[in-house]
């Protein structure tokens, strides 16, 4: 008879890191806005405009890169014998050919594209701690995790693919996702 975690069940450990993850980014998006509140001073003008343009653009970037990994590895990244949340297959398929971690590079970029929306100058200084909050839970984090559960695969991936990227071809093969 197959265990729980065979059979896709997560145990309490993984409930725990899963509930940690989605708890994670809600903070580190509240903590860069918390400043706000002891200075609430925003671009003037021009610079506000510019700021909203430039965060729309951001916020589509965002949400192109993490809607996109996430529906590449909903429809590559499992075993079709399990139906479990947290993908339990490797893949590299699609934008994952491209960069390891698209949806961590939306998820990085979000905080920033907020700021900017904002308009608000200390919300915009201080986003880059979002940034690099997203780069320390990928390294630290992530990067751990995959290569514990891919081994050899994920090691020589890493090798040859970088974990961020923003080049155009990584950009296409998101918008392909929905030819699978």
């Amino acid at each position: 008879m197959k265990s729980g975690n065979e059979r896709g069940r997560m145990t309490r450990s993984q409930k725990m890191k899963m509930v940690g993850k989605f708890v994670y980014w809600p903070l580190v998006w509240t903590a860069m806005f918390l400043p706000v509140f002891l200075w609430p001073v925003k671009l003037p003008g021009f610079w506000r405009a510019l700021s909203v343009l430039l965060g729309l653009a951001m916020l589509i970037v965002s949400l192109m890169l993490t809607a996109g990994g996430g529906r590449t590895l909903a429809k590559t990244g499992h075993q079709p014998e399990r139906a479990t949340f947290w993908p339990d297959k490797f893949t590299d398929f699609g934008v994952f050919g491209c960069m390891r971690h698209p949806m961590h590079l939306g998820l990085a970029i979000f905080p920033v594209a907020l700021a900017l929306l904002s308009g608000y100058a200390v919300a915009i200084c201080s986003s880059g701690w979002g940034v690099a909050a997203a780069l320390w839970f990928v390294l630290h984090i992530e990067e751990k995790e995959a290569l514990q559960k891919y081994g050899a695969t994920y090691g020589n991936y890493m090798q040859r693919v970088p974990p961020f990227s923003l080049r155009p071809e990584c950009f296409k093969k998101i918008l392909n996702v929905r030819e699978l």
